[in-house]
């Protein structure tokens, strides 16, 4: 890097610059960027508090106090009206000035102006901030942040005393634990943000891009250890060894086949056209129940499963409930009683229905998940798992979310001594997710 420095810039006889790495370059920024010039100056430049009472020049020694960059009494403008100017300048970061950059610096302050390309591409530093060289501009920025971090600290103190104290059940509860947490996150993160902003260093560095291709050298011993590499392995030798080992692993391969096998077999096919339902089978609750007209007030919602009718010895019928898991899987059915008038039964389905009592299958069309959110204002049902709607008066129509087909409807009647029963026996329609109609 070549380039011409102002009067404080380091300059050799002839008036060149020395090299950046040089002892003589080091020593010369040794004031503000490594060790003190000289060991009398330990105290003044061991931590920047001390070098902001007491101004040193670029080699490390103190300024006269007339000196017009000290901020001395013997100079007109430095009363306690002005700027408090701190001793040292920003450094310049950017280690690849182009050739014709020059740096100037005066007042404590580094300007640059660039005027070609070439070396480093003409990069101008950015200008220093205020908080660098301004005391009070500094002391501002400080109280700001730390103003900022009181705020997350009392957003902090109050999320904790909120959980805590707060009553969980009131209107007030979670919008006094969102604030709380917003100023808890905000105030901390608002307070670092102007902390790197006005208070650290503005840095400008370019660094020279490196060839991305290696060279001819490290190529050719990369290949040298690879062909090595080979030949130690002996397949090259052993030829029967090479052949078992590539028949092992073309057949390993072929284990990647087995799980789509299995995805294959596991499609239901037409398992899902029947379940457990039957003829006159009675309408079961989960605790063994079974389910009468009246039982269910008006907007009311019950699970139901199967109870399978059979013929004893004397002639008599008795019922046997079907609530294991495979009658559960396929099975499951919800019992809702609307209001008098508000259902709207499908062509060919006006029967299907007893007092206001409508049966539909829980299973969700889209994927299986059980049905049971029911809003009794809007006579929807809400599956949770995807945010599937279904209107319960429009024969479960899918109306909102992915399922795209209606619930599957159960017959239902209730026989002579009041219970509910399934009228006609199994649903006439798959339950369950509707794709696997198509598999």
């Amino acid at each position: 890097m070549s380039a011409s420095q102002g009067p404080t810039g380091p300059e050799s006889a002839a008036g060149d610059e020395q090299p950046p790495d040089s002892p003589e370059r080091r020593m010369h920024y040794a004031g503000y960027q490594g060790e003190p010039a000289d060991k009398s100056d330990q105290d003044s430049m061991s931590s920047i508090f001390k070098r902001t009472k007491h101004p040193v020049d670029t080699a490390g020694h103190a300024k006269d106090a007339a000196d017009p960059r000290a901020g001395g009494p013997d100079v007109p403008d430095a009363g306690h009206d002005g700027p408090e100017v701190l001793g040292t300048p920003p450094h310049q970061t950017d280690s690849s000035q182009s050739p014709e950059t020059t740096v100037m610096r005066s007042g404590g302050a580094a300007t640059a102006t660039a005027r070609g390309s070439g070396g480093g591409g003409g990069v101008v530093p950015r200008a220093p901030h205020t908080a660098e060289y301004d005391r009070r501009a500094s002391r501002r920025a400080e109280r700001l942040i730390a103003f900022w971090f009181a705020i997350s600290v009392a957003g902090t103190v109050g999320f904790v005393i909120t959980n805590f104290v707060g009553d969980k059940h009131e209107a007030y509860y979670t919008p006094c634990m969102g604030a709380a947490l917003g100023m808890a996150l905000g105030g901390l993160g608002i307070g670092m943000v102007l902390w790197a902003k006005r208070l650290m260093p503005h840095e400008h560095a370019v660094q020279e891009r490196h060839e991305f291709t290696s060279s001819q050298e490290e190529i050719a011993l990369t290949e040298d250890e690879v062909a090595l590499g080979f030949a130690d392995t002996g397949l090259a030798k052993y030829p029967l060894l090479r052949r078992s080992l590539l028949a092992a692993g073309t057949v390993l391969g072929g284990l990647l086949v087995v799980p789509l096998l299995n995805l294959t077999n596991s499609k239901p096919g037409k398992k899902l056209d029947h379940t457990h339902w039957v003829k006159g089978a009675r309408l079961v609750n989960l605790q063994g129940r079974y389910v009468k007209l009246g039982d269910i007030a008006i907007g009311g919602i019950e699970t139901v499963l199967p109870a399978i009718p059979v013929k004893e010895a004397d002639g008599s019928i008795s019922y046997e409930p079907k609530v294991d898991l495979h009658a559960k899987a396929d099975s499951t059915t919800i019992l809702i009683r609307l209001e008098p008038g508000v259902n709207k039964p499908r062509e060919g389905r006006e029967d299907w229905a007893v007092d206001g009592h409508v049966a539909y299958s829980k299973i969700c069309t889209h994927a299986g998940c059980p049905v049971s959110l029911y809003e009794q204002q809007t006579h929807h049902l809400l599956c949770p798992c995807h945010q599937s709607v279904f209107d319960v008066p429009d024969g479960c129509r899918a109306i909102f979310g992915p399922a795209s087909r209606s619930l599957p409807q159960l017959a239902i009647a209730v026989d002579d001594e009041g219970y509910f029963i399934a009228r006609d026996g199994d649903y006439t329609e798959p339950v369950g997710a509707a794709f696997w109609e198509r598999s």
